[in-house]
């Protein structure tokens, strides 16, 4: 009987995989991790484990009802039920010499000792759980046995077996690694963020855990290093919150994410990615963590004041001083394995388990005085005396009465069914009084664009909304406002002067900015509806993480004439505007832009930082142009990887007839050419857009369902 059959005629012996009958119910309060169900199993209710039949995907914790639906699922992992044996099949067991000798001529000669082929032993076994789960037979490299829980097994071929060709394909692929070449970008966080690079991208569960505690662990102790860490209860978790710990090993943890199927369809090609890691400090251990921090700032505190509680008739005396800790106190601190600093002090000091403020006993309440330290004072002095005010920097900083006109994010049916919510509106009754600072100094100067310059402000409204801009006191802003060239010569070429539009022509530009960012918020939440409603209804979540981003919190700002300020001038009119936006933290560094409005790209290149993002935001192109019926979609995404600003709206030749919508950056051509310039990626596929096929001597792109 061939190696084949016999399994496929076993297969009716199989039954569920799942974990110990100890581990059987939930530890702590959890959801089901089946999609379709996402109940919540509550402490001490039954909880199953259900492995999966890939080696490199982790299982899943589901509730009874869902464990019942996977013993019934003919895709589970699965394992013999001792129930019936062959011999009562009228088969015989297959040979095990033969076996093996089949399976090793089949390998390639080249091809590293993969766990060798043996038969398990022994007679009949009765029902119950079956410890032997992938997690357990990992044993360590060139074993040559597997681990049996009892000296009885099932005859012939393990559960283990059934994963042997998925085992072989991930032997072969290690063998052929190329270390050097393939690696990926690691973010690890624990309130300290920390970069890593040139991370060999077959990296498996153990090494990301052995690696994020190389690298955050020695930060944490140089940060406080008195502080005894029990670092072997961090976790190691996933930006998904998958713990690393429950991972099989030797298995690359990331690598699957990093492979992109080639155009044609025949074979992968890798593409690096970034990751990140969070290190876990379990509540417990964080709040004895801040107890200590809590009695170290008391005990220095308390060591300070006695020190300088010093009696008339000792002042120059030398004495021995010492801290006297109650034996509870020692107790607890041992418990919790704190490390307190030594501190000589002249008093004796009690020390509060219940954290109060601690007292001393001291025989004088009369502190002595100290004169200040002479060198220290005469530095101080030069400093204190010789200080002079930046004046540029006083005479910078404007203050301007304004009303501040929010930029709402509607939904997209808002927006068709009610005529007022078709454009952005600056409507006084949405608006808000308030106070805008400008820093116009040197310092205050953000940068300079193609149409606009950018310095840093502060706005603080009368009545501050919950959210957005303007919610907290002196809110940071970016301050906006467009600019013409203004060249010496005709030619217009070479260095130039920042020219002003009339306040008219400065709120029409400014006013289509608004606009275009009030219509891409509303593109972007389209997006984002799609994306969860699609991940909702499917029944295994996406095999990577989708990325969130917003635009910045923005609005327009009408600046208004005081008395006297111009004469003239109108008390209360509009003397100028600004475009107020989200200040987006980490300056150039962190400003990226992804995609620009010619074409359907990304603009930068697979090794460059923020290019998997960019990938992303192709796929939203798509999802928009399908969504508006290739009507419309964002483009000139740029910012950071969470905040984006000054996008553009972009519009098919036929919505415009011949208008100018949306200003001077809606290149149309850009969406009449989007399906030969775009290109799927990931996202595309698993969400089961439309691929854009171009048939051979025909210039126009079919569509063909996925």
């Amino acid at each position: 009987m061939h190696l084949a059959d016999y399994l496929q005629s076993a297969m009716s012996d199989y039954e569920l995989l799942t974990q110990y009958t100890e581990d059987a119910y939930a530890k702590e309060d959890r959801i089901c991790d089946r999609p379709s169900c996402m109940a919540n199993i509550r402490t001490g209710e039954p909880c199953f484990y259900v492995a999966t039949i890939e080696p490199g995907q982790r299982g899943r914790y589901v509730c009874e009802s869902c464990h019942l639906h996977y013993e019934n699922k003919r895709a589970t992992s699965v394992r013999p039920t001792g129930n019936r044996t062959l011999q009562s099949q009228g088969r015989a067991p297959p040979d095990p010499r033969t076996i093996q000798q089949l399976v090793n001529a089949a390998q390639r000669r080249s091809t590293p000792n993969p766990p060798p082929v043996i038969a398990v032993p022994g007679g009949f076994r009765p029902r119950g759980p079956d410890i032997r789960i992938p997690t357990s037979w990992q044993g360590p490299q060139g074993s040559s046995s597997i681990r049996h829980s009892s000296q009885q097994g099932a005859i012939g071929y393990s559960s283990q077996h059934a994963l042997y060709a998925a085992e072989r394909d991930r032997w072969g692929k290690m063998a052929y690694a190329s270390s050097l070449a393939e690696t990926i970008l690691l973010e690890i966080t624990v309130n300290i963020c920390e970069g890593r690079k040139d991370v060999d991208a077959r990296i498996d569960a153990s090494g990301l855990i052995k690696l994020a505690l190389e690298t955050v662990v020695p930060k944490l102790r140089k940060f406080d290093g008195e502080f005894v860490w029990r670092v072997e209860e961090f976790i190691i978790r996933d930006a998904a919150w998958v713990d690393l710990s429950n991972h099989p090993q030797l298995v690359p943890y990331f690598y699957d994410q990093c492979l992109q199927p080639s155009r044609k369809g025949t074979k992968s090609t890798f593409k690096s990615k970034q990751f990140a890691l969070m290190v876990v400090v379990l509540e417990a251990q964080w709040n004895e963590y801040e107890n200590w921090l809590e009695l170290r700032a008391e005990m220095e505190a308390e060591a300070i004041r006695t020190s300088c509680t010093q009696s008339s008739e000792h002042a120059t005396a030398h004495t021995a001083v010492s801290f006297n800790v109650p034996s509870s106190a020692t107790t607890s601190l041992a418990e919790n394995e704190l490390f307190l600093p030594s501190v000589a002090t002249n008093n004796s000091v009690t020390v509060s388990t219940k954290r109060a403020h601690q007292r001393a006993e001291s025989s004088s309440s009369l502190s002595a005085f100290h004169s200040p330290d002479r060198d220290l004072l005469k530095e101080v002095l030069k400093i204190g005396g010789g200080a002079n005010l930046n004046v540029k920097q006083v005479f910078g900083l404007h203050s301007e009465s304004v009303q501040f006109h929010p930029i709402p994010t509607r939904d997209i049916t808002d927006l068709l069914l009610h005529k007022q919510h078709h454009s952005f509106l600056v409507d006084t009754a949405e608006s808000s009084i308030g106070q805008l600072t400008i820093d116009t100094s040197t310092d205050g100067f953000i940068g300079i664009g193609g149409f606009k310059t950018a310095n840093a402000g502060w706005l603080t409204l009368t009545a501050p909304p919950k959210t957005g801009l303007g919610s907290v006191a002196r809110h940071k802003v970016v301050v906006k406002r467009p600019f013409e060239k203004v060249f010496p010569t005709a030619m217009k070429v070479g260095a130039y002067k920042v020219g002003r539009y009339s306040l008219v022509d400065e709120l029409q530009k400014l006013f289509r900015e608004a606009n275009v960012l009030y219509w891409s918020k509303s593109l972007l939440k389209l997006t984002y509806d799609f994306i969860d409603r699609s991940i909702a209804s499917s029944p295994e979540p996406p095999p990577f993480a989708v990325p969130r981003v917003r635009f910045v919190e923005a609005g327009l700002a009408l600046c208004h004439h005081q008395g006297g300020s111009k004469p003239g001038a109108k008390t209360g009119s509009t003397r100028a505007v600004f475009l107020l936006e989200e200040l987006i933290e980490g300056g150039d560094d962190m400003f990226v832009k992804f995609i620009h409005n010619m074409d359907a790209n990304p603009l930068l290149d697979e090794l460059d930082y923020g290019y998997d993002m960019a990938e992303f935001f192709v796929f939203t192109q798509h999802v928009q142009y399908v969504k508006t019926g290739k009507l419309a979609f964002i483009s000139d995404y740029q910012g950071s990887t969470v905040l984006l600003t000054d996008p553009q709206v972009l519009t098919h030749p036929s919505v415009s007839d011949g208008c100018d919508i949306f200003g001077e950056g809606n290149i149309e051509a850009s969406v009449s050419k989007f399906e030969d310039q775009h290109a799927c990626n990931e996202y595309c596929g698993w969400f089961g857009l439309e691929t854009f096929v171009k048939e051979a001597n025909d210039d126009e792109a079919l569509v063909v369902e996925n």
